[in-house]
């Protein structure tokens, strides 16, 4: 099983492949390029113009043919595909163990990543997928966003074979909100009891979860970027968050990963429930 990086050759390509080497190096898992010619639109025009499908076909084959070139120019394992970019990232993500996008910048995924590709992949719930608003070529120090939910535990854990796999730290990041607040703790009544005592019984009770003491880090919080501003303050290098995909039907990514997913500055690495690595 790869490492699968989605590129194309905008802006986004030269972190991806400075990602993909760096954990392809301390992860252990042979990194591949893909890059997806969207001919969809080409096949259309070529049954309504039957004169025009000589030309595209030449020149989708020497625009394949550039692609395949500049990405083997990376010294990774490139594959050049055609179709649909959504169906076939998704299909070839099926046999891969991680799938790389650019969360940031104007180039065809990287754009879809901010809502489209990155969703699509996400709802589906079959691989991690680590999105990145820019290259991340070390890794020191990796956050988890914690709650008391399996896909929370999961994404832990995930963490914790990374952080032994690069010979990062990992911790855990919990915010306890009020009503209406990101975070209303399900397993405390805030009402009844002083913050300090919130806080102290969510640390006790995550840490005895995780079956590991001193990892949780449990903070006041109202807004999900709240987490993101504690992880940087922390200098974590990664955050990691679980979803909820495929185990439940609304809001199946859970409310963390809805807002991250597109909002946040840090490299997210976002772990399927079901998820073993």
């Amino acid at each position: 099983m790869r490492l699968l990086a989605a590129v194309d050759l905008g802006e986004a390509l030269e972190a991806l492949v400075a990602t993909a080497r760096h954990l392809e190096k301390g992860l252990g898992v042979e990194a591949e390029l893909l890059h997806v010619v969207p001919t969809p639109y080409f096949d259309a025009l070529g049954q309504r113009f039957p004169e025009l499908r000589e030309a595209f076909a030449a020149t989708l084959a020497q625009v394949e043919a550039r692609v395949r070139e500049a990405l083997s120019a990376t010294g990774i394992r490139a594959k050049v595909l055609r179709g649909f970019p959504a169906q076939v990232v998704a299909a070839e993500a099926q046999k891969s163990r991680l799938v790389l996008l650019g969360q940031r910048g104007t180039g065809t995924l990287e754009a879809l990543a901010r809502g489209g590709l990155a969703r699509y992949l996400l709802h589906r719930g079959e691989v991690p997928v680590l999105l990145l608003p820019k290259a991340l070529s070390e890794i020191r120090r990796i956050a988890v966003g914690l709650d008391e939910s399996p896909a929370a535990l999961a994404a832990f854990r995930v963490a914790e074979a990374w952080g032994k796999a690069l010979g990062a730290e990992v911790f855990a990041l919990h915010l306890v909100s009020g009503k209406g607040g990101c975070c209303f703790p399900t397993y405390l009544d805030p009402e009844r009891l002083s913050l300090g005592e919130v806080l102290e019984r969510a640390k006790a009770f995550l840490e005895d979860l995780l079956k590991a003491s001193g990892v949780v880090e449990v903070f006041p919080g109202e807004d999900e970027l709240d987490l993101v501003r504690l992880a940087q303050a922390r200098q974590a290098d990664l955050l990691v968050l679980g979803s909820k995909a495929k185990s439940t039907w609304r809001h199946r990514l859970g409310r963390m990963v809805e807002a991250l997913a597109s909002q946040s500055p840090l490299p997210l690495l976002v772990v399927p429930e079901a998820t073993v690595w």
